[in-house]
């Protein structure tokens, strides 16, 4: 199955849920993109994305927070589940669908 396209994801953060969207890219097994915090309006670009069978993992930085999170998800058809790490922060849980 392709991740290509937009996804909206929720990041289950200690400051509440963190809503963000991500446009991927899919080529030959490797992800690329950009990802939006849609409650800041901020815009990074993925990195380091892999995609194989189901399992789904990409970086983006957080330049105003001067740290790379790393996402470990498992693509359900519309929708994907999994985890973030962030960095001294630790791991979150993250939920998603197609847009």
């Amino acid at each position: 199955m392709s991740v290509d396209g937009k996804w909206n994801l929720v990041i289950e953060s200690p400051m509440g849920r963190q809503q963000v969207s991500v446009d991927l890219v899919e080529n030959a097994g490797t992800v690329t993109g950009t990802m939006v915090n849609t409650g800041q309006n901020l815009s990074t670009e993925i990195f380091d994305g892999t995609v194989d069978g189901d399992a789904l993992q990409f970086k983006a930085k957080l330049p105003h927070l001067k740290m790379t999170v790393t996402f470990d998800l498992a693509v359900h058809g519309t929708g994907l589940s999994g985890k973030v790490k962030a960095g001294k922060f630790g791991g979150f849980k993250v939920s998603g669908e197609r847009a």
